[in-house]
């Protein structure tokens, strides 16, 4: 990959003046350099994929953040509906959690009524009458002394390590299938926590722009040269070193 890059600098910097005089060969050796470099970018760019995904799962299961079904609805697919047997632990791990959850909350006949309301609730006006009632409910059950923020938080920690495992999971059929997997779900501040300076990940984050860049300058030059247009070997410099 240095070479072709080196090979590509030289190029830019020989001051070939006006474009028409490029060669066939030139074109070709830049034709050819483009194919390298498009290979390297897409393969890069499926790494950069799978290593952002792989850190963000073990981001959620560190801070017990759960992964959201609404962010990823081919997760939910894979693993509520195709239930892989090596998530089968995790998955009963948090079933068994939600129901203590659930059975306690059920002890109080103000939760029962709040959520029958909640699903029977089709208006706006309605959906905010019990979104405030509830808000009231979760403050009072929070100031009381029970047990409810124990099974909360053993909950929330269940999931979070199902949904991490349940995306490692898609990242590996993604791999295999030697396809990109999506990564728009990571938010902008969890994704610059991950990709901090000096990061293995913001490294190839750089790679991968550098090679952008050098990708567009190719395009820029062999269109140039195939319609005769002209580019001074300054202006040439100029771009290689801004």
């Amino acid at each position: 990959m240095k070479t072709i890059l080196w090979s590509i600098l030289c190029l830019f910097l020989s001051g070939w003046g006006s474009m028409q005089t490029v060669s066939a060969q030139d074109l070709q050796e830049m034709e050819k350099n483009l194919s390298a470099i498009n290979e390297d970018l897409n393969q890069k760019t499926k790494e950069y994929s799978w290593q952002l995904a792989a850190a963000y799962a073990d981001y959620c299961k560190a801070n017990n953040k759960y992964i959201s079904w609404n962010d990823l609805p081919y997760l939910q697919t894979v693993v509520e509906y195709e239930r892989p047997a090596s998530l089968e632990t995790y998955r009963l791990a948090h079933k068994a959690s939600k129901d203590e959850l659930d059975k306690f909350l059920n002890t109080y006949k103000e939760y029962k009524d709040l959520t029958k309301k909640q699903k029977e609730a089709v208006t706006k006006e309605e959906k905010d009458a019990v979104s405030t009632a509830f808000s009231a409910f979760w403050k009072k059950l929070r100031s009381e002394e029970n047990p409810y923020k124990d099974l909360y938080y053993a909950e929330r920690k269940a999931i979070s390590k199902y949904r991490a495992e349940a995306l490692r999971y898609v990242i590996a059929h993604y791999k295999e299938k030697k396809q990109e997997i999506p990564t728009s779900y990571i938010k902008y501040a969890e994704r610059s926590y991950l990709l901090q300076k000096g990061s293995a990940l913001e490294l190839l984050q750089k790679e991968i722009s550098a090679l952008e860049s050098v990708q567009r300058e190719i395009i820029q030059n062999i269109t140039r040269a195939k319609y005769g247009l002209s580019e001074t070997g300054e202006n040439k410099r100029k771009k290689i070193f801004d």
